[in-house]
C-alpha cells in the first residue's frame, strides 16, 4: 500500500467511522502528512510496508532537533494509533512502533496563584461592557477549572444556572459536569443580562462572544490575562492555564478528594491530577523546613 493511501486510509476511518472531534482530526491529520513527506521525500519510501523501527528511529530523532520532547511525543502516540489501525486492518503488515519509547520530559510543578493574588486579581474589575465580559471569564476559568479552549467553546445549552453547574465537553469529546459557585453564576448573569444581549447582533450558540457577535479567540483570552497580570502587578509568567492549576491546587488544599478533582477537570488518568499532590507536597516541605526547629541546617547553628 503506498504511504499516501495509508494515510488517507486511516484519516478517513477516524473521521467517518471512528467520528472523531474535528480538532483530533485535524491534528492526526498534520502529523501523518509530516511524516508521509518524511517517508516519500526523506526516506525514499513509497510503501509503508517498507517502513521500518530505523526508519521510525530517524524520523523522531530528525523531529526532536526542532521540536520540544511534548510535541516529539504527541507524534508518537499519533504513530502508534496509525500504525496500530494498519496492522488490525491489514494483519500482513507489521507494527514497526511496537519498540518505540516517549522522549523523556522534565518533570514541572504546574505554576498557579496564591488564593490571596487570584482573589485580588478578580475583585478589580469594573462596570464597562468589556471588564464584565473578560471578568465572567476569569471567574469560570478558575471557579470551574476549564482549559481556555472549553470556555471559548462552551455553547448557552451546556450552562445551568438555575442548578448552578456546566456541561463541559473536554479533550477526545468526554462529557463532564462541573459545578459553578454563586459569585460566578452572579457574574455570568450580569454578563447575559448586561452585556451579551446587547453585543448577540446574530443569534449565536455561544456564551463568550466579543461585540461583533463572534466567539471570543484563545488569543484573546490569552493576551487580556498578560495585560491583566501586568495591571496588577502580578507574575507575568502565569497564564491562563494557571487558573485552571489554581483551581486544582486550592480544592486539595481545602481537603477536596483527589478522585473528585479529578472528575472535574477530566483527566482521564488519575496520575495527571496527582501533580497537584506534589506542589502540596513540596510547599509543605518548604514550611517545615522554615519553621520547625529540627530543619536548621547545620551550618546556621
Amino acid at each position: 500500500m503506498l504511504v499516501k493511501d495509508a494515510v488517507e486510509d486511516y484519516l478517513h476511518y477516524i473521521s467517518v467511522v471512528d467520528q472523531k472531534s474535528l480538532k483530533t482530526i485535524a491534528s492526526y491529520h498534520n502529523d501523518l502528512k509530516q511524516y508521509e513527506c518524511f517517508l516519500t521525500n526523506t526516506a525514499l519510501i513509497d510503501r509503508i510496508e517498507d517502513v521500518n523501527f530505523a526508519v521510525l528511529q530517524e524520523f523522531v530523532g530528525e523531529l526532536g532537533k526542532v521540536r520540544k520532547p511534548s510535541t516529539v511525543n504527541h507524534m508518537i502516540s499519533t504513530l502508534r494509533t496509525f500504525h496500530q489501525y494498519l496492522t488490525f486492518t491489514y494483519p500482513q503488515m507489521i507494527d514497526p512502533t511496537l519498540y518505540l519509547h516517549n522522549s523523556r520530559i522534565g518533570s514541572r510543578l504546574p505554576k498557579y496563584f496564591n488564593e490571596k493574588d487570584i482573589i485580588k486579581l478578580l475583585d478589580d474589575f469594573g462596570d464597562s461592557d468589556q471588564e464584565i465580559f473578560d471578568h465572567a471569564i476569569l471567574e469560570l476559568l478558575y471557579g470551574c477549572g476549564l482549559r481556555v479552549s472549553e470556555c471559548c467553546s462552551l455553547t448557552l445549552n451546556q450552562m445551568h444556572l438555575e442548578q448552578s453547574f456546566l456541561r463541559v465537553i473536554g479533550k477526545g469529546d468526554k462529557e463532564r459536569m462541573v459545578p459553578m459557585n454563586q459569585r460566578s453564576v452572579k457574574i455570568i448573569r450580569q454578563y447575559f443580562d448586561l452585556v451579551r444581549c446587547n453585543w448577540a447582533v446574530k443569534r449565536s450558540p455561544y456564551v463568550f462572544i466579543n461585540s461583533h457577535g463572534k466567539p471570543v479567540t484563545r488569543q484573546y483570552i490569552h493576551t487580556m490575562i498578560k495585560q491583566k497580570l501586568r495591571e496588577e502587578g502580578l507574575d507575568e509568567s502565569l497564564s491562563a492555564h494557571s487558573f485552571r492549576h489554581s483551581f486544582a491546587t486550592h480544592l486539595l488544599d481545602g481537603g477536596a478528594d483527589l478522585r473528585v478533582v479529578q472528575e472535574m477537570l477530566g483527566h482521564a488518568d488519575i496520575a495527571t491530577t496527582q501533580i497537584y499532590t506534589h506542589v502540596q507536597n513540596k510547599r509543605l516541605k518548604q514550611a517545615y523546613e522554615r519553621f520547625h526547629p529540627r530543619s536548621v541546617k547545620e551550618e546556621e547553628k
